[in-house]
């Protein structure tokens, strides 16, 4: 839920419910119909022949013997970065610790591997280094260091580290830690807020709750701030506010030619709109500043429900969907599984209201479901109700696919096929002998998305919202990759064709991007913003700089 867009496991602690109820997550994961984005070796490898000691044997300068544990693991991140195409991040790592002293790390010591760590395992790479730039004028430095000649090199911007997909902040060449941006200034005067991007959102509640103010962020702890506010921002207070995107009021911005700029939407609306939405294609922020609110205590609940007595809930999920008018409610369904077997498989629904306590019979539809086991955890701060999420951070599942469907209201109908796909996957899963850690298929019925949205790269006008469900499997053996990564893929394909007879989706809406795969097309990631997105990137980085880093790349 990190912005129930990025819903992580939704166990409440303490809760009684199995910490592998899911719930995914504002990043996306692995592409419909084709490889798994997964660590894996590089392409032109002669599996036959290649070993890491038959590179090191073409170095005799060498004392293989010395090289042993962390200095051995230095060694072939080196070598093969060499190998497969990125001799200059050699190059650019020298020159950057000899411009940042103290700030740059190689593979054996502690900064380096929490640089490189992400939330799934297979996303993280081995970088040649790894840097922790702590001003402005830092990044600036490296840009232009790994923009530049023979230290030319491909590297990676890690905020939080929760994005799904293999290579959009992690990289074999240059790591880019922004954790020493980690500022949370609160200005009274302005009700804004200056966040660093290399913070966390559960921080930020907590570092703001003496202030008695919010902002509009993540919904569980450890997403990070920069991936989420670069991308959209769905929150447990969007259907008062809006996404994240359209709380942001400035961003402070390194170039990609390494110039420093304020961005606001009175000193360059064009580039203040591809921010909103746009990722890493405009150059590296460094901080947002959003609009602040008062934030009082909030109540939370979480039911569990018998499988049986879906149809009970899916008559509440559709009742909520189409005719909720209490912005300050929430309702988060999670079909979740751990296993294979029938009692591992779990219905359950995240209630939460913008208040102390909520209006009397708000939630009924939820509780008055035969069968249901209600947990109510009650009133509490905002930042501790965040926390009562499992943190993301302790989960580090091996392997992950992901995906979304764009639905504007939830029928019944869809969520049977919710439901009917749920079910064929562990079927499926089972008849194979195969093995998952959790399966997730989850709604996010807001009641109005868009009703506050800004001009931004991520399209989510007024007139046409969608709200973004989420899919998601992780899994341990690499030989399931294709099953588990197609299995999502035609759970996806037939819960939007459902969506579609319903008249509640399009075959051109928008899949959100912080769940969307990394092989989807621009043209479903950015729509009829794609073209002006273009225009914008020609201006800004003509020489394509961020183009080194991965992600959703917009071509000059």
């Amino acid at each position: 839920m990190g912005y129930f867009g990025i819903k992580s496991l939704l166990a409440l602690q303490g809760g009684g419910v199995s910490a592998h109820t899911r719930a995914s997550s504002e990043a996306a994961a692995v592409a419909p119909n084709s490889q798994l984005n997964v660590c894996k070796e590089p392409s032109n490898i002669n599996k036959s022949r290649w070993t890491a000691s038959s590179e090191l044997d073409q170095l005799p300068s060498l004392n293989r013997r010395a090289l042993t544990g962390s200095k051995l693991l230095a060694a072939i991140t080196l070598l093969l970065n060499a190998r497969f195409g990125y001799g200059t991040s050699t190059a650019a790592c020298n020159a950057l610790q000899s411009a940042l002293p103290g700030r740059v790390f190689f593979p054996g010591s502690e900064e380096y591997v929490n640089d490189n760590e992400h939330y799934t395992q297979a996303t993280s790479q081995n970088s040649t280094c790894s840097v922790e730039p702590e001003s402005v004028d830092d990044v600036t430095t490296i840009l232009q260091i790994v923009a530049s000649g023979d230290t030319r090199s491909p590297f990676a911007v890690k905020g939080g580290g929760y994005t799904g997909n293999f290579g959009f902040s992690s990289t074999t060449g240059v790591q880019i830690s922004m954790s020493r941006f980690s500022e949370v200034e609160y200005d009274e005067s302005t009700s804004t807020v200056k966040i660093g991007s290399g913070q966390r959102w559960d921080d930020v509640y907590t570092q703001l709750a003496p202030s008695g103010v919010s902002v509009v962020g993540g919904r569980i702890p450890g997403v990070g701030v920069g991936g989420l506010s670069l991308g959209g921002g769905y929150s447990f207070h969007t259907d008062q506010r809006g996404l994240t995107v359209d709380n942001i009021v400035a961003h402070d911005l390194v170039m990609p030619n390494g110039t420093f700029v304020k961005v606001t939407n009175e000193t360059n609306s064009d580039l203040f709109f591809a921010l909103k939405g746009g990722f890493n294609n405009f150059g590296i922020v460094t901080s947002f500043t959003m609009r602040a609110f008062p934030q009082t205590d909030v109540w939370i609940a979480q039911v569990a429900y018998p499988m049986n007595a879906s149809n009970a809930v899916h008559q509440a999920v559709e009742k909520w969907s189409t005719s909720n008018t209490n912005f300050k409610a929430v309702n988060q369904p999670v079909y979740s599984a751990s296993g294979t077997n029938e009692d591992e498989s779990s219905l359950s629904s995240v209630l939460f209201y913008d208040g102390p306590t909520p209006p009397s019979g708000l939630f009924d539809e939820y509780f008055n479901v035969p069968g249901a086991i209600p947990n109510i955890l009650g009133t509490m701060s905002f930042s501790n109700a965040v926390l009562t999420f499992v943190n993301i951070e302790s989960l580090n599942p091996p392997r992950t696919a992901r995906h979304t469907v764009p639905v504007s209201y939830y029928t019944v109908g869809i969520l049977n096929e919710m439901k009917s796909q749920f079910e064929r996957i562990i079927a499926e899963t089972k008849a194979s002998n195969r093995s998952f850690i959790a399966l997730t298929i989850s709604p996010e019925p807001f009641a109005q998305p868009n009703a506050h949205s800004t001009d931004s790269a991520y399209p989510h006008p007024p007139g046409r919202f969608v709200c973004p469900s989420v899919l998601e499997a992780h899994w341990e053996d690499p030989a399931s990759d294709e099953f588990f990564v197609n299995a999502i893929a035609e759970a996806q394909r037939a819960i939007q064709a459902r969506a579609i007879e319903e008249g509640q989706s399009f075959p051109d809406d928008i899949l959100y991007n912080n769940y969307a795969p990394a092989s989807t097309p621009l043209e479903l990631i950015y729509g009829d913003n794609l073209g002006r997105l273009r225009e914008i990137k020609e201006r800004v980085d003509p020489e394509n700089v961020m183009g080194l880093a991965g992600g959703f790349k917009i071509e000059p």
